[in-house]
């Protein structure tokens, strides 16, 4: 047996008594609240339960913080094998947030790192619970022995696969009290609309810079394979220009931007280590082929580790909540670094087939959207169908004719639409995101 918490969803009030206790016994390193009280059925279906989580880090036994860290800035501590974040390693990139299911780690934008429960560590080396569990004046919240496995799917409360140090006891009465009569299907859009309002972590106007840093990713691949084939003139300096600019771009969202060498660290678990290693050596090599003897091995060398940066960006994003049961998108880096490759010339059919296979990807998703009422952004989607699909069949080239600048153009403009689009549509998990989640299942079983 190990020692963790222990909540007990029947007893919970949501008084935030513990939240407070947590604030008050770490005020003096805590910007934020490391503890949250969220709430299922927080406008009162009469068909469902209400109850309240209480939740913190769960100092997981695989913890999705740690292992995708590329900076390696958390570390399991021996003995009561807490989950510690060290503020010096860390360089702000905030991949922890998006990974993390429990919303556990902070990003504090004065400090330009994260920050997360330390499990009252000073409390633990003399014999006390952490603060927020000796506060709890009805027991809900507890620190004590526990069976660490992993537990049945609960309302509301996330487990994937990562086993955290908590167990959750499961509400006695699951049912709401037996109504006189039925809830209308017009009340039930009300609650659903009600109960869906929870913000992604991830918007648009925080990673705007990471949508121009993926196309250019994309862009140089497909140009330096062009490039080395001679279908296209090579220039070294545009090259090396959006290389630097690229790379700017994504340091800009960087906390701490001169530890930013960190983050090559943890290539072992970490995708985002191995976009940022991949990536480097592509433009570093890419340099060295065009000003050394123009080498075949090297050439092919560089187009391994460009196409090995596209494939790593895709997995980075494998922390958000998959939209669809298919796990490629349209706006794929690799599949665009194939497109940007063929339009410079290397086949046209290539082009036909890749531009075929994202418009099957985009259309089929939007479908899915309808069908699970997912909200859809016209203003784009349009846009995006006519400027990056249908102009450019109109516009398609002749086999032997080389691609018109503004056949190029329109199809870049789609793209960009595109990648808009995957960061408004990006989610992760979180408490109150689950809890959204399962209450609409729940309420969507009561109109079935």
């Amino acid at each position: 047996m190990d020692k963790g918490f222990f909540f007990d969803l029947n007893k919970c009030v949501g008084c935030h008594a513990c939240v407070v206790a947590c604030e008050i016994e770490n005020g003096r390193e805590q910007h934020q609240p490391w503890r949250a009280i969220s709430t299922f059925n927080a406008f009162q279906h009469p068909d469902l339960p209400v109850f309240h989580y209480s939740l913190a880090c769960n100092h997981c036994e695989d913890a999705p913080c740690a292992h995708n860290c590329p900076a390696v800035a958390f570390i399991r501590e021996e003995g009561i094998q807490t989950i510690k974040h060290l503020a010096d390693k860390c360089i702000g990139c905030k991949y922890c947030t998006w990974a993390c299911p429990y919303d556990a780690p902070k990003f504090i934008d004065t400090t330009g790192v994260v920050e997360k429960c330390t499990l009252c560590q000073h409390r633990l080396e003399e014999n006390k619970k952490p603060a927020c569990a000796n506060l709890c004046p009805t027991g809900a919240l507890d620190f004590r022995e526990i069976e660490i496995k992993e537990q049945s799917r609960i309302a509301g409360f996330t487990e994937i696969g990562v086993t955290p140090r908590i167990e959750v006891m499961e509400l006695r009465q699951k049912k709401g009290p037996e109504m006189a009569k039925d809830i209308s299907k017009e009340e039930i859009k009300t609650y659903k609309s009600l109960s869906s309002k929870t913000a992604s972590k991830i918007t648009l106007k925080r990673e705007w810079v990471l949508v121009l840093f993926t196309l250019i990713v994309a862009f140089l691949n497909g140009y330096f394979v062009a490039g080395m084939f001679e279908y296209k003139e090579f220039s070294p300096w545009l090259f090396g220009g959006l290389g630097v600019l690229s790379l700017g771009l994504s340091s800009v969202h960087l906390g701490k931007k001169l530890k930013a060498w960190r983050a090559v660290l943890n290539i072992r678990n970490s995708w985002l280590s191995r976009e940022i290693l991949f990536y480097s050596l592509f433009l570093s090599t890419g340099m060295l082929w065009f000003f050394l003897p123009q080498t075949n091995y090297l050439g092919y060398a560089v187009i391994l580790f460009g196409y090995a940066a596209a494939w790593s960006v895709d997995k980075v994003y494998l922390v958000l909540i998959p939209k669809t049961r298919i796990g490629w998108h349209s706006s794929s880096i690799f599949l665009s670094s194939l497109l940007v490759m063929s339009l410079f010339g290397v086949d046209h059919l290539i082009t036909a087939i890749i531009l075929g296979i994202k418009f099957l990807l985009y259309t089929y998703r939007k479908i899915y959207f309808q069908m699970h009422a997912y909200p859809i952004n016209y203003w784009l989607s349009i846009p995006r169908i006519i400027f990056g699909f249908i102009v450019p069949v109109l516009l398609f080239p002749n086999y032997y004719e080389p691609t018109p600048l503004n056949f190029m153009i329109f199809i870049g403009i789609g793209e960009l639409m595109d990648r808009i689009e995957f960061y408004l549509e990006a989610d992760i998990i979180t408490p109150k995101k689950q809890i959204e989640l399962d209450l609409l299942q729940k309420l969507e079983n009561i109109t079935s």
